[in-house]
């Protein structure tokens, strides 16, 4: 595992009392007593996804089990000015496939994909946001459904969302009991008046047809923000949890699979006194269970990474503190693995040198979890930053925003996480 220069990693001790949802009622953060494992995962080569002399940005990934391959999804910033969409198919064993455009445009931007997989259709919708008027007065939303393979010319882009409101940072999960995929959203107003919201809309896996309305999902409040959506699915149940912060907290919204009932609507899922923003979430089926992590500012100008369990019948439990040092820890992501009994949970770190690397720990079903380790550290000069996961059988692929040394250039890499079969989880303890 490689080290931090300059950082010393700090486990806490003791149990810190926190307040969800402005509530009283006290949460339970479990104390880490332990800090003993026989070995870290596996870390393979780094993988060179994409190197062009452009800059690359915000990568997504899915799992695709009947290929055994991942899809990178991210967006390249031309030196004209415009960004397009591309991709990158990666086996598991880490070779990079192909790679091809998803959309490109010669004058209009194109930024922030997602991607989920549809094994039935044997293929993925990546969905992106649009400047449709080409001057950055109307964001849209966007999507296409790609072959296993790559792009088809009888499957081309369609319009998700056209509302004149600027549509931002779409996520996109996959209800394989209904075979749609649920896309999710955050709405500005383009005069910026507030508060934003959360917006889905349900698209069928068999055609790119939408079988409800124009919305088919709000989350709002009069007078707060909703945004920094994700969502995942939960095939145990065929339901669906949508997370998101209103900058300051972090909530949840589960729906069923139909999304005709939403179970009482929006629950607290972290809201104590500082900062809880950009939730990530993933459902492992074999637990029944999701795990949320988030960024938490600590009160010294520093964030630390958290984590919550919520089990499928929506009841949050309890809180783990994932790493906390005496720098940044931002961008939290997280993935279960393709059986449903694992999650790793994915950051960045600033380093002693102001640049950031990666970091990660795995985190069993049962609450237990290893230590964490290091998946790559910055350029002398450079960053590795907004780490993304997903998790196939036997491994996980992490892609990351990679500046390339000594140029301006910005490239996406990845690497492969692979647990050890036998290790020696972290002892927890509870505290009321």
């Amino acid at each position: 595992m490689s080290v931090k220069r300059g950082l010393l990693i700090v486990l806490v001790a003791s149990a810190i009392m926190l307040f969800v949802g402005g509530s009283s009622a006290r949460a339970q953060l479990s104390e880490l007593t332990t800090a003993s494992v026989t070995a870290g995962p596996h870390l393979s080569a780094e993988i060179t996804i994409s190197a062009l002399d452009n800059e690359e940005y915000r990568p997504a990934v899915a799992y695709n089990w009947k290929h055994h391959e991942y899809l990178v999804v991210w967006h390249t910033k031309w030196t004209i000015g415009t960004r397009d969409i591309r991709a990158a198919r990666i086996s598991d064993t880490g070779q990079v496939l192909s790679t091809f455009t998803v959309y490109e445009h010669a004058t209009k931007d194109s930024a922030q994909p997602a991607v989920a997989y549809d094994p039935v259709n044997d293929r993925y919708l990546v969905v992106w946001i649009f400047d449709v008027s080409g001057n950055g007065s109307d964001w849209d939303l966007y999507g296409r459904l790609i072959p296993w393979d790559g792009p088809s010319a009888s499957l081309n882009e369609f319009a998700i969302s056209t509302w004149n409101t600027h549509q931002w940072n779409p996520r996109v999960a996959y209800g394989r009991a209904v075979e749609e995929f649920l896309v999710v959203w955050a709405n500005e107003y383009q005069s910026g008046v507030l508060p934003m919201y959360i917006s889905g809309r349900r698209v069928k896996a068999a055609d790119g047809s939408f079988p409800g309305s124009a919305s088919d999902l709000t989350i709002n409040h009069a007078t707060e923000n909703r945004l920094n959506p994700d969502v995942t699915y939960n095939l145990a149940r065929n339901e669906y949890l949508v997370v998101y912060d209103n900058a300051v907290d972090i909530f949840g919204f589960r729906l069923t699979g139909d999304l005709s009932h939403h179970f009482g609507g929006e629950f607290g899922i972290a809201g104590w006194p500082g900062t809880e923003i950009r939730p990530a979430v993933a459902a492992c089926k074999g637990a029944n269970q999701y795990l949320v992590a988030w960024q938490s500012d600590q009160g010294t100008g520093n964030d630390a990474i958290y984590a919550r369990f919520v089990d499928g019948g929506g009841t949050v439990g309890n809180v783990y503190l994932i790493d906390d040092t005496t720098s940044p820890e931002q961008e939290a992501d997280v993935a279960c693995n393709l059986s449903g009994t694992q999650y790793l949970v994915t950051w960045q770190t600033r380093y002693t040198n102001l640049k950031y690397g990666i970091w990660g720990r795995l985190v069993q079903t049962d609450e237990t979890m290893e230590s964490v380790f290091g998946i790559v550290s910055p350029g002398p000069a450079t960053d590795r930053t907004n780490p993304i996961a997903a998790g196939g059988p036997t491994n996980y692929l992490v892609a990351w925003e990679h500046q390339r040394d000594g140029t301006s250039y910005q490239d996406i890499h990845g690497r492969l996480v692979t647990p050890y079969a036998v290790f020696l989880p972290l002892a927890l303890r509870n505290h009321p």
